[in-house]
């Protein structure tokens, strides 16, 4: 026994796996103890995931040292693994800083090579010092463990082959038998694959570790939680959605996909089969008789459920909007985003459909057959200015590709909290620009009331309770847009204008919100949206209305305004002249759940297993279980619509 022991010590493949399990143990503890940049709970983002995120860390590790074994590679082990912690570190790191996971995507826009200096790629090192020093630190030593390894194992093999005769098995250390890599790989195929199994089987509820009786949730959920997952688990993943993902589209499927779209929408489209999501031409009649221009303006986390208090009489948190409101316009009181974060609320705002777990459309967009709102509008000039970097947002092909090299990135300052101040300074100079005799289109967002709602001047009282903190942000950034509002009275086609407010999404702030699991709350909570605009032939005061609207239909209520008659893709109502049925709501698939809007509850569930959860609008009340007939059936729907989803983002089938 002692000699099989000496024998382990000396074996390169079991010590480099034993090293590269603490560091990956190391890791694991900086991830979730490091201040979150946004004050989030790291384990509370990752519920259901902790036990998927080890098992295949440390399945990865044994698998691949197994495989490394089996090829007599040692020192192609050593670079492997250093390549892989590079990239974990920066990976957990990423999530950390913007809680969007390393992906193709994210290489695309967060290290864009013209950004590559950029600002907010350089803080994503840790967004503080210490995670900065700690994550940096681990990366030289792995770096430098690897090299030191791979030279010495090099220069001891040479020396080997000098003073004595080798035969093809051998090396400077005593080769060990294939019981080893066996026992390795199959540890860690068994680590890897019980996450999917738990998976696949619909494991739920919590369960306890013997021994150390720590309690565990056992509530796997399938997704690209990381690009450093090991090629093992995306080898089973890709296979699983590939299969998953082109589900054959049936008529049942297109009934189910059709509950949720516009009566027109399914009598003006061409082949359903086909292009379920494509209509030849609609069918409506529409509101605006001629071009108007277009102000776009989306607010981080603008809350309905605080914006609507404003009809109650609390209009202090934002006068000025409240004052454009009260010239003439729609007020939805059962507005839902479409996603968190910030990209799927623009996914579903400029391109008319949902965004969907594993097939978020940004990565690919300039290669995908889909259209945002701005493409259509081709006889627009168009500008958009953003305070918040589109490299940060993930939004940058959409930016690039809406608005060419015509959008703008104010610099920083040196004077806290002044980003949205100096944003509507950006807008402002570009609005000066615009063409007063022809049709524009200006699009711009704001931060200031970005988590955990500190980014406003500090002539603003900053106490500890958040819903103070983001009141007063959303009160800052309010008196910055009255500034724009002025600016834009006093052009001549003011009239011929009409202004879009709306929330990207909405996020927790205060014990209400909290009721609402998390993170799906974070997105199935409702978002302010309201049209405005002076022209009395559209609007005859202020108008509030009742019905189910979403970031869906912005885009087909932009077509009328911009006399756009094309066919197109967009799921939405034309809020101008149309209502959601009171009976349909909007949809939003998102962590690979399905969330259902009405104008009095909200339904919510998992898209593989059969759990559906009803509360109140608006995050009002807590989730509670439902067996309810029509809440299954809208469940049944909401899961059919989400395959012919899957199905179309993945093969590329939304336009002919």
């Amino acid at each position: 026994m002692l000699q099989k022991l000496v024998s382990l010590k000396k074996n390169p493949f079991v010590w480099m796996a034993l090293v590269a399990l603490v560091v990956q143990s190391v890791l694991l503890v900086f991830f979730y103890s490091l201040p979150d940049p946004l004050g989030l709970s790291m384990s509370e983002m990752f519920e259901g995931k902790t036990i998927w995120q080890v098992f295949m860390a440390f399945g990865g590790i044994l698998a691949m040292a197994g495989l490394f074994g089996f090829a007599r590679a040692p020192r192609g082990l050593a670079v492997y693994y250093a390549l892989y912690f590079f990239v974990a570190i920066v990976d957990y790191d990423v999530f950390r800083f913007s809680h969007q996971r390393l992906s193709y995507s994210f290489l695309r826009t967060y290290f864009h090579i013209s950004n590559i200096t950029d600002a907010t790629t350089v803080s994503t090192l840790g967004g503080d010092l210490l995670g900065t020093v700690l994550w940096l630190s681990m990366v030289a030593l792995c770096f430098a463990g690897a090299a030191a390894f791979v030279i010495v194992y090099t220069l001891r093999l040479r020396a080997c082959r000098r003073s004595c005769v080798l035969d093809n098995s051998r090396g400077p250390w005593k080769p060990m038998s294939r019981k080893i890599p066996w026992m390795m790989f199959a540890v860690g195929m068994a680590l890897s694959l019980t996450p999917l199994v738990l998976f696949l089987s619909g494991a739920r509820g919590w369960g306890e570790i013997p021994l150390i009786h720590t309690k565990i949730e056992w509530r796997f959920t399938l997704g690209k939680h990381t690009l450093t997952a090991p090629i093992l688990h995306i080898a089973a993943e890709e296979t699983f959605e590939f299969f998953h993902d082109n589900t054959k589209i049936t008529k049942e499927l297109v009934d189910d996909l059709d509950s949720f779209l516009p009566q027109d929408f399914v009598q003006g489209r061409g082949d359903a089969m086909k292009f379920p999501m494509y209509r030849s031409a609609p069918m409506y009649e529409y509101k605006a008789q001629k071009p108007y221009n277009i102000v776009f303006i989306m607010g981080e986390s603008f809350k309905g459920r605080v914006f609507n208090k404003m009809l109650e009489g609390d209009t202090a948190v934002a006068p000025n909007i409240w004052k454009l409101a009260n010239r003439g316009g729609l007020w939805f009181k059962n507005a839902f985003s479409g996603g968190y974060p910030t990209v799927r609320g623009t996914m579903a705002t400029y391109m008319g459909f949902p965004s969907h777990p594993n097939r978020d459309v940004p990565s690919f967009y300039a290669s995908n057959k889909f259209k945002g709102f701005p493409e259509f509008m081709t006889g627009y000039y168009r500008g958009y200015v953003t305070v918040s970097n589109p490299i940060f947002d993930h939004t940058l092909p959409f930016v690039e590709k809406f608005f060419g090299k015509n959008w703008f990135l104010p610099q920083e300052s040196s004077v806290g909290g002044s980003v949205d101040s100096m944003g509507v300074d950006a807008v402002l100079d570009v609005l000066n620009k615009m063409p007063s005799d022809s049709s524009w289109l200006l699009a711009f967002n704001t931060i200031a009331s970005h988590i955990p709602f500190y980014n406003y001047p500090d002539t603003y009282e900053k106490p500890d309770d958040a819903m103070v903190r983001y009141r007063n942000a959303v009160h800052y950034t309010d008196s910055q847009l009255g500034r724009f509002f002025d600016a834009l009275a006093e052009r001549p086609d003011y009239e011929n204008t009409v202004v879009f407010i709306l929330g990207d999404h909405d996020t927790p702030v205060d014990s209400v919100d909290y009721q609402v699991p998390q993170p799906l709350g974070l997105s199935a909570s409702q978002i302010f949206i309201g049209i405005f605009s002076a022209d009395t032939n559209l609007f005859k005061g202020l108008s509030v209305r009742e019905d189910v609207a979403s970031q869906l239909d912005l885009g087909p209520t932009v077509f009328d305004l911009a006399q756009v008659r094309e066919p197109n893709h967009f799921w939405g109502y034309d809020l101008l002249v149309q209502e959601r049925p009171a009976e349909q709501p909007s949809v939003f698939f998102s962590q690979n759940a399905y969330y259902l809007g009405f104008r009095d509850h909200v339904l919510t569930g998992g898209l593989e297993n059969e759990d559906v959860y009803r509360a109140a609008a608006g995050g009002e009340s807590v989730y509670t279980h439902t067996t309810d007939a029509a809440d299954v059936a809208w469940k049944n729907r909401a899961v059919g619509a989400s395959k012919i989803l899957r199905s179309i983002l993945r093969n590329d089938t939304m336009l002919p």
